[in-house]
């Protein structure tokens, strides 16, 4: 099964609240403008913890994006756009994690729990400033992942799990347009999916190892 109305929804965040620690499946639920007036609000439900084991969340972040993909994303005007396969006006918008050339990194990603006493120490711990520094600098927000109508989900990467769907380039994440010009991205994964995936449907490869076990192995886990 591949992801359901796949795409990038771009608007400006306004605020956000976290889910309490009890939750199953925890999310920041941000909200979010998609229109010239700031009127009609949106959210975007991003997972903090996983109902896999182990639960903790993969993070990566770049405070100065620098990539191809900034110029189509600029262009786009506020509101959801729909990304399929077959549309070849929006193929270079599509993300994978696994394919997507120069976009990231794996293993130098870091396992974070959803919350623990101390500083820098969780996902909400990075989340956090992050968020706050969109909203009071009114960044342009581009979330990645699957449209629910209203809002979207799924901002995570789209692959490489057992039990649930995958698919190939459509992976999640959201990036941050500042009003000075400079980008900031984060990416978002389960410690327990796997690299590298099927390349007709995103479903893991026998023996391929977990992001926690290819993050470990590099000695970065916890940097």
């Amino acid at each position: 099964m591949t992801i359901p109305h796949y795409g990038v929804w771009k608007g400006t965040p306004v605020s956000y609240q976290v889910d309490p620690p009890n939750d199953p499946s925890p999310h920041i639920n941000l909200v979010f403008t998609d229109d010239k007036n700031g009127t009609t609000e949106r959210k975007a439900a991003i997972n903090v913890k996983s109902q896999a084991t182990p639960n903790e969340l993969v993070y990566w972040f770049d405070r100065d994006f620098s990539h191809p993909l900034t110029r189509d994303l600029e262009r786009l005007a506020l509101g959801f756009r729909h990304l399929t396969a077959n549309d070849l006006s929006t193929i270079d918008l599509a993300l994978d994690y696994d394919r997507t050339d120069n976009l990231l990194h794996l293993p130098d990603g870091r396992i974070l729990p959803f919350t623990e006493s101390g500083p820098d120490n969780d996902i909400l711990d990075q989340l956090i400033p992050i968020l706050d520094g969109a909203i009071e600098k009114q960044a342009k927000i581009y979330l990645y992942g699957s449209s629910f109508g209203s809002g979207i989900h799924d901002v995570h990467m789209n692959q490489g799990s057992v039990g649930f769907p995958n698919g190939v380039g459509q992976d999640g994440a959201f990036f941050l347009r500042f009003p000075d010009g400079h980008w900031e991205a984060v990416f978002l994964a389960f410690a327990s999916q796997r690299i590298p995936t099927n390349d007709r449907n995103g479903k893991p490869l026998s023996g391929s190892p977990s992001l926690e076990r290819i993050i470990k192995t590099s000695g970065r886990a916890h940097l």
